[in-house]
């Protein structure tokens, strides 16, 4: 009986103690990254924008570091340049993929979008990634909360990556457009 019983102990001894220890070397080394911007993050804000002091908005009501997002779907942070009135939403939307769009929209004070900086893309290669390319990129450019959306042609072959392209930026003005002064002087 000793034989049967002793294998099953020891190894849950073992996995005991190796948790434990996996629980012990996380809490050592955890580093809190949020609201820390990312050298990615960092170069598509110069890229849209130029140098500037960009911080990611947190919510300092909150117990843990939270970024602001206004509770709009989507948004994963706000990143402000508050001495040079700048502001660039962080969003991901749906494009063909769930999730493959992972954007910042750089919104100047007029409320237009100044420029956008892909994060990453998850499109099908060749088709929904042409939605990288300058010339449909260039069409939003002075995009607006007021701006039609419909007005923007969608890329050839990349339809549903085109709608979401332009869901995420008019969420991105939207935003904006509602807590501009919430952003700016907060």
């Amino acid at each position: 009986m000793k034989e049967k019983i002793m294998p099953p102990v020891v190894l849950t001894v073992i996995c005991v103690v190796v948790c434990g220890l996996l629980v012990l070397a996380y809490n050592a080394t955890y580093v809190d990254n949020t609201g820390v911007l990312t050298e990615d993050m960092k170069t598509g804000c110069k890229e849209i924008f130029g140098e500037g002091n960009y911080e990611i908005m947190l919510d300092e009501s909150a117990d843990t570091k939270t970024p602001v997002t206004f509770g709009t779907e989507g948004v994963n942070s706000i990143i402000a340049d508050k001495e040079n009135q700048r502001v660039i939403v962080e969003i991901t939307e749906d494009g063909y993929s769930k999730g493959g769009l992972h954007i910042l929209v750089g919104i100047n004070t007029d409320g237009a979008v100044e420029g956008i900086y892909f994060l990453s893309i998850g499109e099908t290669p060749g088709l929904g990634t042409k939605v990288q390319n300058d010339d449909f990129l260039s069409k939003f450019k002075g995009f607006t909360a007021d701006t039609d959306e419909n007005t923007i042609d969608n890329v050839t072959a990349a339809t549903f990556s085109s709608k979401g392209m332009k869901s995420a930026v008019k969420k991105a003005v939207t935003l904006y457009g509602e807590h501009k002064e919430e952003i700016l002087n907060g």
